[in-house]
């Protein structure tokens, strides 16, 4: 199900979404808020997830226990 919103854009926001379109990277305008939104919902989503490594690695937890078994490379001589 889809719902019809009206949004006020300034003319700088209408020109970014004009253009989107007329670089092809959406349809129309409508399909470039649709993208837009879509954009944000991921960044939010890694957000949350960079989050909770953060936490998880500043309590000394592994982060990825299941490969703790593996042998990790010695990277002290890459600077």
């Amino acid at each position: 199900m889809s719902q019809q919103i009206a949004v006020r854009l300034s003319d700088r926001e209408l020109a970014a979404l004009d253009e989107t379109v007329a670089a092809g990277e959406a349809r129309n305008r409508s399909d470039a808020v649709r993208r837009s939104i879509a954009s944000l919902s991921r960044y939010r989503a890694y957000r949350r997830d960079a989050e909770i490594i953060r936490q998880v690695a500043a309590s000394g937890e592994a982060l990825y226990p299941d490969f703790e078994s593996f042998p990790m490379p010695d990277l002290s001589d890459l600077s």
